[in-house]
């Protein structure tokens, strides 16, 4: 269920060995895919952090992007967790989820000066 300020979003960050960055890149793809697939309306999307492109960095931080137009609920982080389960050890590293949700136009209680 979305909230009042909007739907929440998962951002989730990890390393990725130079090594390891051709069978992450279609590993972490493919199960982007099968989970569009399984979940209708959810994009995904997988960036890599600017500073660190050059080929020849040592290791790359990679987030993953799950959004949904009704936010990213239980069921699909679930589905997420399942599918990350059958990635393959030592593939990318230890992977650190965060939500998010938008502010929107009305600033929330926390942001109301007191009177």
């Amino acid at each position: 269920m979305p909230s009042l300020a909007g739907p929440r979003a998962l951002f989730i960050y990890y390393r990725v060995s130079q090594a390891r960055r051709a069978d992450a890149f279609v590993a972490i793809t493919a199960l982007q895919q099968g989970l569009m697939r399984r979940l209708p309306g959810v994009q995904a999307r997988l960036w890599c952090r600017s500073d660190e492109q050059a080929s020849d960095a040592v290791e790359q931080t990679w987030m993953e992007v799950y959004e949904h137009p009704e936010g990213v609920d239980a069921l699909c982080e679930q589905v997420l967790r399942e599918q990350v389960q059958a990635l393959p050890a030592g593939l990318i590293g230890p992977r650190h989820t965060e939500a998010f949700e938008p502010l929107g136009d009305v600033p929330p209680p926390f942001l109301t000066p007191e009177a």
